[in-house]
């Protein structure tokens, strides 16, 4: 471990939610066996409608077109970044890391998918990048997925239970092993049907608080397989539009309706998941440090954390202290994550747990590209 050493990052994370870049500028410091970090300027450069469009087609490109959009959206992250950069007078910057944007996440047939070329981002910006950071650990059997719990785990130690609310929902339990893994559909969901009110998002969570629940529909999305299925495991957002959203469509229920039975079957899985965790720990001696629901705080973040009526229904169906921190970590600790993922390639230290994603060994994932 390099004592004492600062380092200067940027970290871009594109979620399934399709919002827009999340860029973050990070300045790391490392310790003999502890990391510091100070966020020093942060933002999320919205999508237009049309970049957002041409994303979430992505899965229906012929093979030429997929490979065309991969190149225009690294130079377009690339500029982006060059943007920030400039806008920030940013002068030192030690690398850049991308998660890029998740298209295809099909780990039991051995890929994932993640656009937006690299090479593009270290031309545009000049700096040295690092991205393509899943396909590692799935070549080593694993899900790929979740990575940002090896940050929690480092960054948040004060914290034992984390809840990420994106437009995918995903847990993690951290201590001696880190345990994680993806619940149900989030954020992709609510801002569909939110959008069928002309709204981005439901701000608030509004307008589910209004909402009432249609108990056959809430049945059907906790009977979906996924959501049945023991850890590891890992969701995409092409399964959201496979088994989630066409239950929504079957409903002609008001969508203030159709999002509160959204907003009660994430509250439920992660209820459910949380309970199974800690009956798992009992079984396997502790090995998630004994969680209990009593001794221990669940941290939210992500743009679902400012959904109070969803954080509320959190409250209601888990006994743990639900804490949200400052909105600059709520909206930002994914590029957060990817920073210190970033960080960790550059110091050669895992980045990818294999107690996290059932892989056979930890990995050190990332693609190095050089401006």
């Amino acid at each position: 471990m390099l004592h004492n050493q600062l380092f200067h990052a940027i970290g871009l994370m594109s979620g399934s939610s399709l919002d827009g870049l999340d860029i973050c500028y990070v300045r790391f410091k490392v310790g003999d066996s502890s990391f510091a970090y100070e966020i020093l300027q942060a933002d999320c450069i919205e999508y237009s409608n049309e970049f957002r469009e041409r994303l979430r087609n992505a899965p229906n490109l012929s093979a030429f077109e997929f490979a065309k959009l991969h190149t225009e959206a690294g130079n377009f992250f690339g500029k982006l970044t060059k943007n920030f950069i400039q806008k920030n007078k940013i002068e030192n910057l030690d690398f850049i890391c991308s998660h890029g944007q998740t298209i295809f996440h099909q780990p039991i047939s051995g890929f994932t998918s993640q656009i937006g070329c690299g090479a593009q981002i270290a031309a545009q910006t000049n700096c040295k990048v690092i991205c393509d950071l899943r396909t590692g650990d799935i070549a080593n059997g694993g899900q790929g997925a979740p990575i940002v719990p090896v940050a929690e785990q480092y960054l948040f130690s004060d914290y034992k239970v984390f809840l990420n609310i994106g437009g995918i929902a995903n847990i993690s339990f951290s201590s001696e092993n880190v345990i994680a893994y993806d619940i149900c559909a989030a954020n992709t969901v609510l801002n569909y049907l939110a959008k069928q009110k002309g709204l981005d998002y439901d701000k608030d969570g509004k307008l589910a608080r209004c909402g009432a629940i249609i108990p056959d529909l809430l049945i059907n999305l906790n009977e979906i397989n996924f959501c049945k299925e023991n850890p590891p495991k890992s969701l995409g957002s092409e399964h959201i539009y496979e088994d989630w959203i066409p239950l929504f469509d079957n409903y002609d229920d008001s969508i203030e309706d159709k999002l509160a039975t959204m907003v009660e079957h994430i509250a439920m899985q992660m209820s459910e998941s949380i309970v199974h965790s800690l009956q798992s720990a009992e079984n396997n001696n502790n090995r998630i440090g004994g969680l209990s629901t009593i001794d221990h705080r669940l941290l939210i973040t992500g743009g679902g954390a400012l959904n109070t009526f969803l954080i509320e229904r959190i409250q209601q169906n888990t006994k743990l202290q639900v804490v949200v921190p400052d909105v600059l970590t709520v909206q930002h600790k994914e590029a957060l994550a990817m920073a210190f993922i970033g960080l960790l390639r550059i110091l050669e230290i895992p980045n990818c747990l294999a107690s996290v994603t059932g892989a056979k060994k930890n990995a050190i994932g990332g693609a190095v590209y050089l401006p």
